[in-house]
């Protein structure tokens, strides 16, 4: 399979050989004659790495030839204008020399004007390796020349755009290099006979103390991709410009609309690469203030809520029934939540909650012993677990206690088919309201039927809990859904 087609007039043997990828001339590549179909190739990704980049020049014409063809193209015809152009990057220049301000501490004396080549995002300086992949990501040119300039601390002066005839002799081995680790191939074994068919970047923090994904499990993921011929790798979010190497996405961090998980959804949608979880599940579920409106406009089951602002407080907090649950839209693993006994305890939360957000959610309280959580997976259940409460606490995480034991209660995860039938159709129908993608579903089951608390992007999945009647099947499944969104975009 061609993964990637390089576009240049230079020598082929400046390239490295790999069975992966094929060199293609200009006038070939615009005749539409390559040893592979390029209309019928939309997972071949075009590198072009032409040496004029002008408008109308014929590295223009590849990359637009490329886009008409439905493929993905480094770098596209709009990133030829906006570096071509310098007035439409003028826009990113704070940024970059925020940057630069911040990692590049090299001593300087004016007037003084330093350039770097950056290679596919990857540079031999290490103070500028944050520069240069902000750099490629927003521009994606290959190659770029960086000039700098001191003027009592160092500016960007200016970006340009280079080509294969730029790159020094002594250079061509790092560039190799950057070009292999940017394909993928710089992890393919020499001795390896048989290429994996697809690559799945897995993003993940490994810093974070409450990942949706422990140790174990990521291993699985990894082991079973393996066994499924996929190239599985993690990534973090050092990685965001690199992101086009991979074929699929799989988010293995805590999601958030403010962090870095959304950034490489939203490029990962913007390059066509499948991505769990894409950028509208994050959207969906990361408000609760959306999800509620979005469950009681579709008469899904649950807890009666009122969404405040600071003015509505005292007349809510006279009439609600108590206890109630207080929550920030954007809350997770329990944080944001406070219960309320009183009117007191409901101003004191609320005056506490308003710090970190403008809305706030007053929420009917729901005791019981346990939650439902119904792991969903393009519109089929894929586990389903019940959460027990921490000892002594209404919740199922309890931050403040004192031992690690004492934090969480236990679990149980149940084989689908034991799952009480009122609570898979209502996981089903909300789980399908968001999305076809990966969902954590909460549900309360009681007396008088059962209520949909909360629907997850990015749930948990870890080894020894969610696994645990499934096991192997479970990581598989996922992983086959990804190869299934992958040959979706394919053809």
């Amino acid at each position: 399979m061609i993964k990637h087609i390089l576009i240049t007039d230079r020598r082929e043997d400046l390239f490295e050989p790999h069975p992966g990828r094929i060199v293609v001339r200009p006038t070939d590549f615009i005749a539409n004659k390559a040893p592979v179909d390029l209309r019928r190739s939309s997972q071949t990704k075009i590198i072009n790495l032409c040496d004029d980049y002008d408008y109308l020049s014929t590295g223009y014409y590849c990359s637009l030839l490329a886009e008409a063809r439905g493929l993905r193209c480094i770098p596209n015809v709009s990133h030829m204008i906006s570096l071509n152009w310098k007035r439409f990057y003028q826009a990113a220049l704070p940024e970059l020399n925020a940057l630069l301000e911040k990692h590049f501490t090299e001593a300087g004396n004016e007037p003084l004007t330093r350039t770097y080549t950056i290679y596919f995002g990857r540079t031999e300086v290490p103070l500028l390796e944050e520069i240069a992949r902000r750099v490629f990501d927003l521009f994606r040119f290959p190659l770029v020349a960086l000039e700098l300039k001191f003027t009592g601390k160092w500016v960007v002066s200016s970006i340009e755009p280079l080509g294969i005839g730029d790159i020094p002799p002594q250079k061509i081995a790092f560039f190799n290099e950057c070009l292999s680790r940017f394909t993928g191939t710089a992890w393919v074994k020499p001795s390896q006979t048989k290429q994996e068919k697809y690559w799945i970047g897995i993003l993940h923090d490994p810093d974070e103390k409450l990942p949706p994904s422990n140790k174990g499990a990521i291993g699985q993921f990894i082991k079973v991709a393996e066994k499924m011929g996929v190239f599985a790798e993690l990534i973090t979010r050092l990685d965001y410009s690199t992101l086009l190497e991979y074929d699929a996405l799989f988010i293995r961090a805590t999601t958030s609309i403010e962090n870095y998980t959304f950034r490489f959804a939203r490029k990962a949608a913007e390059e066509g690469i499948p991505c769990i979880d894409d950028e509208d599940s994050i959207v969906r579920c990361c408000n609760k203030v959306f999800l509620q409106e979005l469950l009681e406009a579709n008469k899904v089951a649950a807890p009666r809520t009122a969404i405040l602002d600071r003015k509505m407080v005292k007349e809510i907090s006279e009439r609600i029934d108590y206890p109630c649950v207080l929550k920030i839209p954007d809350g997770s693993f329990s944080r944001g939540l406070m219960k309320a006994g009183s009117a007191k305890e409901f101003r004191d939360g609320s005056t506490k909650l308003f710090k970190d957000s403008d809305i706030i959610l007053a929420q009917e309280f729901m005791p019981s012993d346990f939650d439902w959580r119904i792991g969903v997976l393009g519109g089929e259940p894929l586990f389903a677990s019940q959460y027990f409460m921490a000892k002594g606490h209404w919740q199922i995480y309890n931050h403040a206690a004192r031992t690690a034991a004492a934090q969480s209660g236990g679990h149980r995860t149940v084989p689908i088919p034991e799952v009480p039938k009122e609570v898979l159709d209502t996981a089903l129908k909300a789980a399908n309201l968001i999305g076809k993608g990966l969902y954590g579903v909460d549900l309360k089951q009681t007396e008088k039927g059962v209520y949909v608390m909360e629907v997850n992007d990015n749930p948990n999945i870890d080894k020894g809990v969610e696994d645990e009647v499934a096991g192997e099947k479970l990581y598989t499944t996922v992983i086959q859904h990804l190869i299934d969104r992958i040959k979706g975009k394919r053809a």
